[in-house]
């Protein structure tokens, strides 16, 4: 399994600071930082689901479901 993430047709809402976004960083390698801004979630990207403890840290961020 890849560890890049599906191309997705959606826009980045912070285009600006993509390079700081998930996608960008998972694409990186960068494991433990990705790790650090999972620890406790509350957002989700709607590109790609991906959860963040930040809004910042995705490109399309809306508030993660807390059942």
């Amino acid at each position: 399994m890849s560890d890049r993430l599906p191309k997705v047709d959606n826009l980045c809402t912070n285009p600006a600071n993509h390079k700081f976004h998930m996608c960008e960083l998972r694409l990186a390698g960068l494991t433990e930082k990705i790790e650090k801004l999972q620890e406790k979630p509350t957002f989700i990207c709607g590109n790609c689901g991906t959860l963040a403890n930040d809004a910042g840290a995705l490109c399309a961020p809306g508030p993660a479901d807390s059942k």
